[in-house]
């Protein structure tokens, strides 16, 4: 390698370690998979909220309220990759609400209630549990 290529070859490795983290950066900030609050227990706020409804089977807890959805995982589940979405009344799924990795309760914010939901591992595209609402 000549004097003028190990330079080239340095300058543009130094960029490439700026440039990449910025695209990475870019390309997950609007996923909205992240955007789960994670908690251990029921916070002050959430004893004040009026819960519109509350359906179980036997890996989830989920409640609706106004504006949020609050799902208590039972169990850690066998699929690492779950992932929560909305239903409509067709079963068709709608959107991504969020994101499932332990045992416990998630917290996730909602626009409209959505008919039902469905935890899928999309990675081995397996449909885990399906809830559907009245």
């Amino acid at each position: 390698m000549t004097s003028g290529l190990r330079k080239a070859h340095k300058y543009i490795w130094l960029i490439l370690v700026i440039i990449i983290p910025i695209i990475i950066l870019f390309s997950i900030k609007d996923l909205g998979v992240f955007s789960s609050e994670k908690s251990d227990g029921l916070r002050i706020e959430d004893s004040n909220i009026i819960n519109i409804g509350s359906f179980e089977n036997d890996l989830i807890s989920a409640s609706f309220s106004e504006n949020k959805i609050k799902i208590i995982l039972k169990t850690t589940l066998k699929n690492p990759s779950s992932v929560v979405y909305a239903v409509d009344a067709k079963g068709n799924k709608l959107g991504v609400i969020g994101q499932l990795t332990s045992a416990g309760i998630y917290t996730f914010k909602s626009n409209a209630r959505p008919k039902g939901i469905i935890i899928s591992d999309d990675l081995k595209d397996i449909q885990i549990t399906k809830l559907m609402f009245k």
